[in-house]
């Protein structure tokens, strides 16, 4: 019978947790969770301020509080849940980087919402649904604007999906955290996942699973969009690097990565470059093994590689997903225009396969 010591054995203590925070949301006894270290002081010459970034660690940790290895009772969920364990493999088809594609386009969103990024596809997809009363909540990332601090959250309107639109998804953060709140407490049923390609092969390992444990969960995500990743930074570690360079988190209005380099973009118009082989040591280790860009596994992928600014890249998995995606089409709260450049997609796509497997 499988347990978190096992999950231990095979992910954690070998460093290839995603942080996706799946185990923590589906233990039933709370066993399981993300160390909450002593926050790191970053001061602000100017004022008394001071900005307490909280540290997750890689990988969960045991309450020592599990029923199978206490009672021998069945249970085994966290192990289910995990897409590093040595019996997981992601879907692939036809052994695609890219994964299936049923449709691809060049969009952007026509609501006027502050902060969005990368066209805003996914705020105007989430948008439309909630007003269609096609899903009831959204498990999605919040962000303080002024510490940058980013936190697993879970929308339960389109007022909210507006409010926290632009949230970056660069940052390790359990996003599945929100899930267990959402099931389990709000009883909801029909729950859209937004996140990176690890969060949303964890989703897919709830798909598969016959675990009645794990069966609420499964039962109540109805949609699931994948945002394009090359890799994952540590918050703690990047407020430091901010800091290094005499930069303060609430002057930071967007970071993204474009050829090669993480952009930072402050308020005032500047920007500072870093090469990202210069910030290898703040990426989670995790991230060395995962060889998913796109989110194959979703039911739309959206990214801002291949289109230009002010677009989203997005494929169109299943028709699942083409509903959604025609639905807001349809409603005026997306357009769709020109062509993507297919082939950078699939530069990074084939990049990133360069990884050893875990």
């Amino acid at each position: 019978m499988k347990s978190y010591l096992d999950l231990k054995e095979e992910v954690w203590d070998k460093n290839t947790c995603s942080g996706c925070g799946a185990c923590v949301s589906v233990c039933p006894t709370e066993n399981i969770y993300f160390k909450q270290d002593s926050p790191v002081q970053f001061d602000c010459d100017e004022c008394a301020c001071v900005i307490k970034p909280v540290e997750n660690g890689e990988s969960p940790y045991s309450a020592e509080f599990c029923k199978v290895t206490l009672y021998d009772v069945k249970c085994g969920a966290c192990y289910e849940v995990c897409p590093r364990t040595k019996e997981r493999k992601i879907l692939r088809t036809n052994n695609s980087p890219l994964g299936g594609i049923l449709e691809s386009a060049m969009a952007k969103s026509n609501l006027e919402a502050k902060n969005i990024q990368s066209g805003g596809v996914v705020t105007a997809i989430l948008a439309n649904a909630f007003d269609e009363g096609l899903i009831d909540g959204a498990i999605v990332m919040k962000e303080d604007k002024w510490t940058m601090k980013p936190e697993s959250y879970l929308a339960t309107s389109k007022e909210e999906v507006l409010k926290y639109a632009g949230s970056r998804y660069n940052w390790n953060v359990p996003i599945l955290q929100a899930l267990k709140d959402a099931v389990m407490v709000k009883k909801l049923n029909k729950i859209a996942i937004v996140g990176t390609p690890c969060v949303i092969n964890s989703i897919y390992q709830m798909n598969l699973t016959s675990n009645d444990l794990v069966m609420p969960f499964k039962n109540a995500i109805r949609l699931k969009i994948g945002l394009f990743c090359f890799e994952t930074f540590e918050y703690d570690k990047i407020l430091k690097k901010l800091q290094e360079n005499d930069v303060n988190p609430f002057d930071v209005r967007k970071m993204e990565i474009d050829k090669g380099k993480l952009i930072i973009t402050l308020i005032n118009g500047k920007t500072i470059n870093f090469k990202l082989s210069e910030l290898e040591t703040l990426v989670r280790n995790g991230c060395n093994v995962c060889r998913d860009f796109t989110g194959i596994s979703s039911d739309i992928s959206v990214g801002n590689v291949g289109t230009p600014e002010g677009y989203s890249t997005v494929f169109i998995r299943n028709k699942w997903g083409k509903g959604f995606f025609d639905r807001a089409l349809i409603n005026g709260y997306i357009s769709v225009e020109g062509e993507i450049s297919l082939n950078l997609v699939k530069t990074l796509s084939d990049k990133k396969m360069e990884r050893k497997e875990y």
